[in-house]
C-alpha cells in the first residue's frame, strides 16, 4: 500500500471513528449520563483533529505541487470526514438539549 492510500484509509477509521463515538454520546445522554457524553463528544473531536490533520497534510502536498489523484477512495474519505464533522456538530447540540430536558424532568 502507497503512502497516499494509507494517509486516506486513515482518514476515513478516524474519521469514522469520531462520528459513532458521537453517537454514542447521543446514547449516554438519552440515558442521563452527562458525564460519559461529554467523555465521548471530547473523543469525538480528537478523532475529528487527528482526520483533519491528515487533510491538511495532503493539502499542503498538493498546493506544493505535488498533484495527486482524484480517487474514489479520496472522496469516499472527504465525505466521511465532512459528515462525521457534521454529526459531531449536530450531536453536541442534541447533547446540550437533552441535558436540558433531563433537567425539566428532574425538577417536575
Amino acid at each position: 500500500m502507497d503512502d497516499l492510500t494509507s494517509k486516506i484509509f486513515q482518514l476515513i477509521i478516524n474519521s469514522g471513528d469520531a462520528k459513532s463515538t458521537a453517537f454514542e454520546a447521543l446514547i449516554a445522554a438519552q440515558k442521563g449520563d452527562m458525564d460519559t457524553a461529554h467523555s465521548y463528544i471530547c473523543t469525538a473531536k480528537e478523532g475529528l483533529i487527528a482526520a483533519h490533520k491528515i487533510q491538511t497534510e495532503l493539502i499542503q502536498k498538493e498546493s506544493g505541487g505535488e498533484k495527486q489523484e482524484l480517487s474514489l477512495l479520496m472522496v469516499h474519505a472527504q465525505d466521511h470526514l465532512m459528515t462525521s464533522i457534521l454529526a459531531k456538530d449536530i450531536i453536541e447540540k442534541m447533547i446540550c438539549m437533552q441535558d436540558e430536558i433531563n433537567e425539566l424532568k428532574k425538577n417536575k
